[in-house]
Order: structure tokens, then sequence, then C-alpha cells
């Protein structure tokens, strides 16, 4: 009931301060105002402050009450129903205004008055309704008052101090400590590591002198999730012999959630003098205290489980502790990413879950105690679920498994197994209790948040901007002034994602880790529900958030929730479209009124009912990719819609009203499709518009743009040759757009010839000088805009010019001092580019540029510079393409980290210049020298396809590039000369790819750096010939490919056998005849081997072993290759099979049927362009494990096996098959449709 109290207060908390603010608006002040309610919401205002007052003194209040926790349910059901209210008064205002604008009539006093009667019949119900909200509030208060004064009177209502103090210490609870060898070898390298650390025993002076290099000590923060095993890890490293003997002095300190600088001030010192201080003693005495004690000493001080997120208290703490030796640290573990990088001076160490192994074998001694599980099968099928699900949590794992332990019985197992993890019975130290902490501490509106995600399955993709925009469309996210409403989200959001309530996953994707999710669960269940695998649960009397994530669930079940008239969210994950869902749904608005969030995202419905038009409140719309191919005309009436999406939606004409939606923020749609809507102008609010084409008629013209002034992000505007002049451009009023990042101004490239007046519209296309970057498209004209430099656009960072078509053979680009991105493209007349730089010589060129791209230059000859002028001091990445012409570069600036030529006509690379090197004029091209003694920091490099080039190996040199980490050398055909016997000396390079150089000799023997991990070798001449003794010393090595390598034979063990490869690669290699015996093999992951008919032994085949333990992948054109390379062994790691380009009749006839069906962990079968194919794999059924199958281009095979396909199966692809297997193919996806099984 705690946890009840927690949420029930909290987030009723967070919905009363909305409310103050909600009824304070302009909105409800107007509608005050013109409706004689004037008097009501400003008593409605007092009745929120009084209320909101009392809560916060019953949120001081550490109880488990249920009177109390009845309450605060009761206030919250209030608060909603309040805001429900006020917003209907809202949707009254911008009701009215709508109409207002519409019938071009405008009293509006008497249009609202009409209004407020028509919604609520009469005045007085308005007033009514207002009274009645007042008095339950009222009521409410009151109640709250009575508890919370008999509370005082009773121990249990004490003022809420923090929960009973997590004590920790230094000592090891865990006799063993798993899997957590490499990050305690990373801790104690950084803790180990100081470049200027005083020894014990320097002198004084000395010592002073080295004190006062660095003011600040080393902080190393480790930071996870409640119960990852940061203690453990830290106590780990804490006992460690290296550290002991580093560190003369060793301190630990459990924080815990009470960060008192004078308690933890005081522990250090009794940590340090093992003596009891008085507790009379002020701050600044134990300060003095501390720094004597320590002065002499390098130290580390652990503090286990810091909360603490105030700087200023951190820095008070840390005071003192400065004054310790050079050398001396501080490891703090905690869960906040955000508060670790506030307290942290060293790189943040992530602490993530246990991996699979190690995992596995703590998680079975937790389980099994002392017993063997080999003794008890049953159970270990069981425990292995369970631990898949905990993800890797130490913590869970001794939770769960103690609990298993209690009996080792089957059915006692199930029950686990079968239940919910905070359903189960746990101690107080139990993983839920730990996890809980963390929601605790968060403020009442970022658990509104982090409650709502419990309506997302498990292992669901999260991305901030859609998650934001809920939170909005919910009312979560409180306004802070003029802050745009969708920063504050975003701060919320980094908020929760630093305190490891989410995850990175992938670039704009994010996860929650599933215990994360299991907490949140437990503390949402009375208003939220998600309805999993077709699991139905009972209904939440108090239901709002609904998510159904199954697909075996009939859509008239749906009108179940026809009582639940508070809905607010309604969101389906998978399709359960029928001919009835559309009717349903229309059901279902009529009743649940109150929807503010609806997705329908991947649906197959083709229509949305009118009644629609009911959701008044609704703010979030997501119907993208389903066939609705026009909006119902009731949508425009839905005032508060902040965000329509109609991604990949087939809509062929907006409804007349759709601009009536003037609160609307974000209009998702295809290009295509947002381009039908007429006067889009008037969308005021719209803050994304991603491209509008300019069309010579009415709605569709630039000035549809003047007022929308809230655009943010990036705006394309195209068919410029649509504006005939420059009066016309300005008056889209570009230079009012303040919020506007990026720009893209584009002329038809079909137009043919320019209409003469490009030159007049660029200058009235003016953007604001907050622009970062901008692009230029086929624009005709001769003249730059007067507003195209430093002084207008004073923040521009990036700049794309492409097809410019009155550029002449000679073109100079103006210095933008700030830029850090330039590309040009498409520029076919130009022969020459230079520099137009304001200032005198010495000044260096576009200073701060990093990036510099430029391509299809088709006549490019000369890139001439200024005598004087250092070009590009800061250049990260060079790229230039399809420039065939170009003879020479000019020297390269030693900052530049990657270097990529794509068809270049140059016959030699550049050079790089020094700091006192200017730019070079034409004699210092590259063409005057054959190699370099300066050093250059490019770190990447690829030439492709550059046909003068013919010698590499004076330039390809260590010393010229110390840094060098990744070479390729594709296509280049003159190519003859390569640092053959000097790779070696590249003692960074880790990747090297040499294709396409088929004039590469064999006199000299090939040397590789032992540094490589990637080698790939491809139709190189007789570079091949130094195969396989190239590969001895590649102790890193763990990718090879061999493509078009005539000149191999074998890969012996001898050479396979010290290399720990996980992908092989070979193709193409008519010789091969063996490879090394099936140990050498054993930690491939990945093995694609193709079009190697002289391959049929491996060496050593008696003693083949057991074959690769951990293959996942294999790709073979002759399943013969099977029993060359594993004989009868079968792959029980085995997931991605694929056969292709197969001249086989048959496929896994004999023994390799027997293989076949010994792969445990088959998931995909892939047969492609297997012409001979007669039929599939008789015992195809038997692959219980399967569930994607592709058949591809096989068109010799008639029918499927007898005995049908597995039944395991769940994606079924097909193309270019036969008639007949065609037909039976397509039956059986109807099959697997039917059994509601996902078809791609």
């Amino acid at each position: 009931m705690e946890a009840l109290l927690s949420v029930g207060g909290f987030i009723a908390s967070a919905v009363l301060d909305n409310l103050v603010g909600q009824v304070t608006s302009d909105a409800i002040q107007q509608f005050g105002w013109h409706s004689g309610l004037q008097d009501d919401l400003r008593r409605l205002r007092t009745t929120l402050l009084r209320t909101r007052l009392i809560l916060k003194s019953a949120e001081k209040r550490r109880t488990k009450d249920e009177n109390l926790a009845q309450i605060l349910q009761e206030l919250k059901d209030a608060a909603y129903d309040a805001e429900d209210l006020l917003d209907e008064f809202e949707y009254q205002v911008l009701q009215q205004k709508a109409e207002s604008q519409e019938n071009q009539r405008g009293n509006f006093l008497s249009s609202s008055l009409t209004l407020a009667r028509n919604v609520f019949n009469r005045d007085d119900d308005v007033a009514a309704k207002v009274r009645e909200v007042m008095g339950r509030l009222d009521s409410i208060a009151n109640d709250m008052e009575k508890v919370i004064r008999l509370l005082d009177l009773d121990d249990e209502g004490k003022i809420y101090q923090r929960s009973a103090r997590r004590e920790t210490s230094s000592f090891l609870t865990e006799p063993e400590v798993f899997g957590r060898e490499r990050e305690k070898e990373l801790v104690i390298k950084l803790l180990l590591k100081s470049g200027d650390a005083t020894e014990p025993g320097d002198d004084l002076v000395h010592v002073c002198s080295k004190r006062q290099k660095k003011d600040s000590i080393s902080i190393l923060p480790v930071v996870g999730i409640g119960g990852i095993g940061k203690t453990t890890l830290a106590q780990f490293i804490y006992n460690d012999p290296k550290v002991h003997r580093y560190f003369e002095l060793k301190i630990w300190v459990c924080v815990s959630d009470n960060f008192d600088v004078k308690r933890l001030t005081k522990e250090i010192i009794e940590s340090v003098t093992r003596e009891r201080l008085s507790d009379h003693q002020n701050l600044n005495c134990l300060q003095e205290i501390l720094k004597e004690k320590i002065m002499l000493k390098r130290f580390l001080l652990v503090l286990d489980d810091s909360w603490n997120d105030d700087p200023n208290e951190w820095h008070r703490l840390c005071a003192p502790l400065r004054s310790g030796l050079q050398g001396s640290k501080i490891l703090v573990t905690i869960r906040s990413h955000k508060v670790a990088e506030m307290m942290g001076t060293m790189e943040v160490v992530f602490l993530e879950g246990l991996a699979n192994d190690a995992y596995w074998e703590f998680f079975n001694r937790q389980a099994f105690g002392s017993q063997n599980p080999k003794e008890h099968l049953e159970l270990e099928a069981i425990a292995r679920k369970i631990a898949d699900r905990l993800k890797g949590s130490p913590l869970a794992a001794k939770t769960l498994g103690g609990l298993l332990n209690l009996d080792l019985d089957e059915r006692h197992w199930r029950t686990i197994m079968d239940s919910k993890i905070w359903e189960l019975k746990q101690r107080e130290d139990g993983i839920m209790p730990v996890l809980q902490l963390s929601y605790q501490y968060l403020s009442g509106y970022l658990k509104q948040c982090v409650a709502y995600c419990s309506i997302f399955p498990k292992g669901y993709s999260y991305r901030k901007d859609e998650l934001v925009q809920v939170w909005m469309a919910q009312g979560f996210i409180v306004p802070q002034g003029n802050v745009q409403i969708e920063e504050v989200g975003s701060e919320y959001f980094h908020d929760l994602l630093g305190r490891s309530f989410f995850q990175h996953s992938s670039k704009d994707e994010y996860v929650m880790h599933d215990l994360i999710h299991d907490l949140v669960q437990s503390v949402s269940t009375d208003e939220h529900l998600r309805i999993e695998d077709g699991n139905w649960q009972e209904i939440p009397s108090r239901l709002r958030y609904l998510s159904i994530y199954t697909e075996n669930l009939d859509p008239s079940t749906l009108m179940n929730f026809a009582n639940s008239k508070n809905l607010r969210t309604l969101v389906f994950f998978k399709d359960l479209y029928d001919t009835n869902f559309c009717s349903v749904l229309d059901c279902l608005f009529t009743v649940s009124t109150k929807i503010r969030v609806l997705k329908l995202r991947n649906y197959g419905i083709i229509e949305l009912p009118e009644s629609i038009g009911n959701l008044k409140h609704l703010r979030y719309l997501d119907v993208s990719f389903t066939y609705i191919p026009r909006l119902p005309e009731s949508l425009c009436s839905l005032y508060n819609l902040e965000v329509l999406n109609i991604s990949g939606c087939p809509i062929e004409n907006f409804p007349t009203r759709m601009t009536n939606l003037v609160k609307l923020r974000q209009l998702k749609a295809d290009e295509e499709t947002i381009c039908k809507l007429a006067d889009i102008g008037k969308l005021t609010s719209l803050q994304e518009l991603r491209v509008f084409k300019v069309v010579k008629k009415r709605g569709h013209k630039i000035e549809e743009l003047k007022d929308m002034i809230q655009l943010r992000g990036r705006l394309c505007i195209k068919n410029l040759e649509s504006i005939e002049s420059e009066e016309e451009a300005s008056q889209a009023k570009l230079n009012n757009k303040q919020y506007l990042d990026e720009l893209t101004l584009e002329w038809n490239f079909c137009r043919g010839t320019s209409s003469g007046n490009d030159d007049e519209v660029l200058e009235g296309l003016k953007p604001h000088s907050n622009l970062r970057r901008l692009e230029i498209r086929n624009y005709g004209g001769v003249r730059r805009p007067s507003w195209l430099e430093p002084q207008s656009l004073k923040i521009l960072k990036a700049i794309c010019l492409e097809n410019i078509q009155g550029c002449g053979q000679r073109t100079t680009f103006v210095h933008f001092p700030f830029l850090e991105i330039l590309c040009i493209k498409n520029m076919h007349a130009v022969k020459q580019i230079g520099l137009e730089v304001c200032g005198s010589p010495g000044v260096n060129a576009f200073p701060l540029l990093k990036e510099l791209e430029i391509s299809d230059m088709l006549e490019w000859e000369e890139w001439f510079g200024v005598e004087g002028i250092q070009a590009f001091p800061r250049l990260l990445k060079l790229h230039i393409q399809y420039c065939p012409k170009l003879r020479g570069l000019p020297c390269l600036p030693p900052s530049l980290r990657e270097l990529s030529l794509e068809n270049v006509g140059i016959n030699m690379l550049p050079e790089s210049w020094d700091r006192d090197h200017g730019f070079p004029d034409e004699s210092s091209l590259t063409q005057r020298g054959n190699s370099s003694s300066r050093t250059s920091s490019i770190s990447h490099m690829r030439i492709c396809e550059c046909p003068n080039l013919v010698n590499l190996e004076q330039w390809l040199l260590s010393h010229h590039l110390p840094a060098i980490r990744g070479l390729s050398i594709i296509d280049c055909q003159k190519v003859v000369r390569l640092p053959m016997e000097r790779f070696k000396d590249f003692l960074s390079l880790i990747f090297l790819e040499i294709r396409g150089c088929p004039m590469l000799p064999s006199a000299v023997q090939l040397i590789l750096p032992s540094s490589l991990q990637w080698l790939i070798l491809d139709s190189c001449g007789h570079l091949d010939e130094s195969l396989p003794g190239c590969l001895h010393n590649l102790t890193s090595l763990t990718r090879l490919e061999l493509v078009r390598c005539p000149h191999i034979t074998s890969l012996p063990a001898e050479v396979l056998g010290h290399i720990a490869l996980t992908n092989l690669t070979i193709r193409d290699c008519g010789e091969l005849r063996s490879l090394g015996d099936s140990r050498a093999l054993r930690s491939l992951e990945h093995l694609d081997i193709g079009r190697c008919p002289q391959l049929t032994v491996l060496a050593n085949e008696e003693e083949q072993g057991e074959g690769s333990a951990r293959l996942r992948v294999l790709h073979v054109d002759d399943t013969a290759l099977v029993k060359v390379l594993f004989s009868t062994i079968t792959q029980p790691s085995l997931e991605t099979l694929q056969i292709i380009d197969s001249t086989e009749l048959i496929l896994f006839a004999g023994e390799e049927q027997l293989w076949l069906q010994g792969l445990k962990s088959l998931r995909c079968l892939y047969l492609e362009n297997c012409n001979n194919l007669q039929s599939l794999p008789t015992k195809l059924h038997s692959l219980s494990t399967l569930q994607r199958l592709t058949i591809s281009n096989c068109p010799e095979i008639h029918s499927l096996p007898e005995k049908g396909l597995p039944s395991s199966l769940e994606v079924l692809d097909f193309d270019n098959c036969h008639p007949v297997l065609t037909e039976q193919l397509q039956r059986h996806r109807q099959m697997m449709k039917k059994s509601h099984i996902v078809i791609w």
C-alpha cells in the first residue's frame, strides 16, 4: 500500500500542478469571461491551491494507512475529471474561433455564449459542473486533513524520513564472483592510471609541488540499474592485491539515500582512524581533521550507492579530499548516469548484465545449490527460461534462484516461472524492493511518464520524440515559462535515461530493461492495462490507459471496454482488423469520448468512422501505414489535435475543413500527400513541414509560408520556378522563421532552361540569421544573393550547392568563418575551384570546416589557392567522387582523419602540410613530388577507381600515416606498387581491403601487422601468392575474406589454429583444396564458402574434434561441404543456413540429412538460385525451431515434402517457384494467417 500511496499521491500532485496552470490559462479565462464563470473559476483555482497544499503535507508522511491511500485515489479521480472539464472549456473557445473564421462573422461574445449553451444546455449547467468538481475537491481535502491529524498522533504518521539506510561494507558477500573479470580489470586499470602520481615517501616540498598541478581529485563513477552488481564489483576491486599495493589508504563508506556531508565526512575519518568521533563537532572541524589525515597518503575512497544529485553538496564533500596526494581516487557506485557525469572526472563505466554463460552458471548455483542440475533435467529447462527473462541481473538471480531453491519440485518451479516477478514474495533486499527505490526518487511528473510505459510490451523500441508527444497528449508535461513544451518533455526523457529507466539501443531508439519494465508494471496496475498474447485480464475499474498487443482477440471483445468512459489512451500494436472492426470502433468512440491518444499504426483498416469526431480531447492520432484513402470530415472538429500521423497512407485528398486544426503541431505524411493540402498556411502551430511544393494556384503559392513562424527543423521548398518575382518570393517571409535549422531551395531539375528570374527569386528567399544548414539545388541564376554572406548568416554550419548552372569555368566560394560542412555537387561546367577570402595573407580559410565533399564534377581539372592562405586547418573528412579530369589536389591539413577518393583523375596521392605551410599554389600540387616526410592524422582511407594511380609505395609510409586504422584500395586497375613488406610497420592498422588490382606482381612477400583484425583480398593479381604465409602472425584477426584468389591452394591448420576467426568468407577460389582441421574453425560464428570446386577435404580429418561450437550462420553452395567441414557432427548453435547458387539435384541426402535434423537451434533457412534442385529436404518438417523459410529462384521444385513444413514457421517467403509449389506455399501461408502467425 505504501507504493500505492506514492503513486496516488505524487501523480495526483502532478495533475494538480497542471490544473493550477490550466485554470489560469488565457483560453480558460477567456471562456470564463464570456460565459460569466469568472468567479466560479477563481474559486476553483483557490480550491486547487488549497488541495495541493494539503496534498504536499500528506506526501511527507511515510504511511501504509489504507484510508489515506483511498482518499488519494479519489483525489486523483477528481483531478482528472477537473482536467477533462477545463479541457471542454478550451475546446469551446477553439470551436468558436474556427466557426467564426469559417463563417467570416465574429461577434465573439454572442458566439461563445451560444456555444456554451449548446454544450451544457443552459448556463446553469456549466456553473453546476464547476461547482460539483469544487465540492469533490473540498470534501477530499477535508478528509485528508482529518486523516493527517490522526496520523500525526501515531508514530506511523511521523513526517517522512528517508528509508532505513541500506548498509554495505567492503567485505565480499559472495564466495565467488561470476563474469566480472573484464569489468574488474578495466576499473583497476583506470584506478591505477596516474600520469603524475606521488609516491609515498616523497619529500613534502615535492608533494606540495605535485599537488598544485591539479586541483581536483580523480573520480570514477560506476553506473548501472539496481541489482546489476555495482557493489559486488566495487568489493571485488577494493580487495584486489594490486589495488591494495597501490593505495596506502583504502576507505569504504556506504552513502545510500542520505547524502549528509557532515555524516559522510565523519564516517570517512572514522574509517581512517578506527576511532569514534563526537557527534557535536561542526563540519569545519571535521574537514580540518580529514585534510590532516589524508594529506600525506594516496587513498582510494569507495562511496557506495550514492543518490545525491546536488552538485553543491558533492563539492562540499570533496573539498578536503582534494588535499590527498596525486593518484588518489574516488570510486562511486550510482544508478543515475546524469549524476555520474556531474560528479565524475573520469570516463563513466556503465555496468550491464552478466554474459549468458556466466549468468547461467551463477543462476544455477542459486537455484540448485549443492544439487547437480543434470539430475533434475525437467527443472533445468524451467530454470533456463526463467534465467533468460532476467537479462543478466545478479540480484534477480539471487532473488528468484533463492525462491526456486526452497523446493526442488517441478510444480513449485512452474508456479514461479508463470508468476509476475513483482507478485513473488521477496525480502527487503530482493530485486523489486531495490528497484523501487529508483522509482520512489522520481518527481510526480516523472512517475506519470514512467508508469505510462507499462502499456508498451517488453523489448519495445522507444523513439524519444514519439514518446514525448504522447506524454504531451496526456498532459504529463508541465509547461515552463516560454520554453517549448517539446523541449521540456525532452528534458524529462533524458532525466529518465540518465537514471537508467531507458537504455540507448541504436541511433534513434531506446529500450527499457526487462526488470525495469517489471517495476513499471508493478506500480501501474490501477489505471494501465496491456492485453498481450491473448491473455485476457480483469478490466480495472479506473482504467485510463489501454494497449492491445495480440493478434487472436476478437474485435467485438473490445466492446467490453464500453464501460471504460474515462479511457485516455487506446493503442493497438498488432493487426486485429476484420470487417467488423470499424463498426466496433464506431461504438467505442461513442462511449469512450475522453481518448487523448489513439494509435492504429500498420492496421488493415480502410476507413475511420465519423464518430471519431466525438473524441474532443484527442491530441495524438496515428493511422500510419493503413489503407485509408480519405479522412472523415468529422476529424476536422478535433480542435485539440496536436499530432496526426498518416505516413504511408494512400490519401487521395484532405477534408475541406482540414485547416481548422489550428493546434496541430505535427502532420506526418508522405511528400506527395502533404502537397495535396491546400491553405496549409492556416496551420500556424505546425512545427514540421519537410516539403512545400510551390504551385501556381490558390492555397499552394509561396505566400502560404508567411505565418508559419513555428516551423523548425528542416524545410525543403520545391518548384521555385513557379515563383515569378522577388516580391512574390519574399511573401514566404523566411526571415521570420527563427526556429528553422535547415533550408533547401530547389528548382525543378527537368525544367530545361532557366526562366531568367532565378536571381530575383533567390534574392527574395532570404532566411533567418539562425539558419545552420543551407542547400541550393538546380539554381539557374548567375548572381550570388546578397544575403549569402557571413554577416547575414552568422552561425551557418553547412552549405550544399548542387547543379548550380550559372557557375562558370572558374568558381570561387565565399568564406564563412563558422562553416563545418561544405558539399559541392554536379557543377559540370566548372574547371577550376578556389576560395574567396576576405582579409589579408595569413588568414585561415574556412577555419572550422570539418567535412568537405565534392562530387560529380566531370570537367573539374584544377584546385587553385591564394598565396599565404591556409585552407581547412581543422578538416576531418575529405570525400572527392566522380571527378575524372582532376589533375591534382592541394596538400592535406594535418587534422584530416578520413580521406576518400573515388573515380578521380590524379596520378599521385596528395601530401600533408605542416603548420607553417600555406595553401599551395599550382606548383605544389601532388604531381610535383614523389613522397612526403610530413606526418598525417588520417585513420581511414579509401582509394577507389582511380585509373591513373600506379605507384602507392612511396606514399603509404608508416611514419607518414602513423594513425591509419582502415585502408581500402579498390578497382585501381593500373596500380603495380604497394609497400608489401612495410605493411607490417602500420601498427594501428586493423582493416585492410585490396580489391580489383590485377596488376600487382608477385616479386615481394606481403607482410602484415599483428594488429590486423579484418582482411579482404579480392582479385589482386599475384598478391594472393603470399597466402597463407602472410597470415602466420595475425593473432588479432577475426574476419578473413578471400575472393577470386586463384593462387591459394590451402589454409592449413598451423595457420588458422592460432587465429580466433569469427567470420570466414571464401569464394571463387578455384584451386583451394583443403582447410585446416575442424579444431582450427572452432571459433567461427559466420562461415561463407562458395564456388570452390576443388575443396573436398579437411586437413587431418581423423582429428576433427567437435567442430565449431559457436557457428551461427552458414552460407554454402554445395551441401556436400557439410560433410567435408563437419562430418556427421551437428552444429547445435547454428541459427541461419543459406544454400545459394547450388547446382545440386537433391539437398541433404544420406548422412547429410542426419546433420540437418540435428540443427536444434536453426531459425532461418534460405534456398536461393538453386536452378537444378528437384525437391526440398524430406525431413524439413522435423526442424522444430525453424521460424523463417525463404525459397527463391528454385523453379524445378514441384511440391512440398510429403510431411509438409514445420509447425514452428512464422515467416514464409517465396519467389519465382514452380506453379504447383507456388500454389501449395500460398495455401500454407493462408493456414499460417488463420493461425495468427506473422506473414511478411
